[in-house]
C-alpha cells in the first residue's frame, strides 16, 4: 500500500502542484508578483483558488477511476465498492462517545519536539469591503476564459489592475 501512496503523491505533484508552482514562479519573475504585497496575494488567491480546486477535483476523479494492474485492473473506487459489498461497513465509531480533546492522539507515537520546524502561512488580508468585492466579482470571474489567449496569467493581471483601481477609487 505504501507504494500506491507514493505513486499517488508523485502523480499529484507532477499533474497539479508543479503546474501551479511553475505559473507562480513565472508570475514572480515576469509579472512582478510580490508575496509581501497584500493586493498581489489577495488577487493570487481570488484567481487561482478556484482553478486549483477544479484541478484537484479533476485529478481526484481521474485517480479514483484509474485501473490498478495488480488488483485485476479494478479502479480504487471499484475496490472500495467491492470491499463495502463483501465486508460491509467497518471502522465506523459512534461519534457521540468520543472525547474530541484526545481524539487522534497516538500516545505510543513519536513525541513532537519544541524545536520542530513549522511554517506559518497567513491568509491574505481581506483588502476589499463588501461592496468593493461585489464590484470585483462583477468585473472579473476568476474562471473566465481569457479571449486574448494568455489564459490564467492574463486573468490574474487583469484582477491586479481591477483591485488596484477599486482600492484607489474608494479612498
Amino acid at each position: 500500500h505504501n507504494q500506491r501512496i507514493e505513486h499517488l503523491w508523485v502523480d499529484l505533484v507532477k499533474d497539479v502542484i508543479k503546474v501551479y508552482a511553475t505559473i507562480f514562479m513565472y508570475l514572480e519573475d515576469k509579472c512582478g508578483l510580490n508575496i509581501d504585497n497584500n493586493i498581489y496575494m489577495f488577487c493570487l488567491h481570488y484567481v487561482f483558488l478556484p482553478h486549483i480546486n477544479n484541478s484537484l477535483k479533476e485529478w481526484k476523479s481521474t485517480w479514483n477511476n484509474h485501473k490498478i494492474s495488480t488488483e485485476g485492473h479494478l479502479s480504487p473506487i471499484q475496490l472500495y465498492t467491492q470491499g463495502m459489498l463483501q465486508c460491509g461497513y467497518r471502522g465506523m465509531e459512534d461519534c457521540n462517545n468520543i472525547d474530541l480533546n484526545v481524539y487522534g492522539i497516538d500516545y505510543n507515537g513519536p513525541v513532537s519536539d519544541d524545536n520542530d520546524i513549522t511554517v506559518a502561512v497567513d491568509s491574505p488580508r481581506n483588502i476589499l469591503n463588501y461592496n468593493q468585492k461585489l464590484l470585483l466579482q462583477s468585473r472579473i470571474n476568476p474562471l473566465e476564459e481569457d479571449t486574448a489567449g494568455y489564459g490564467i496569467i492574463n486573468v490574474y493581471n487583469k484582477t491586479v489592475q481591477a483591485v488596484t483601481d477599486i482600492s484607489r477609487n474608494s479612498v
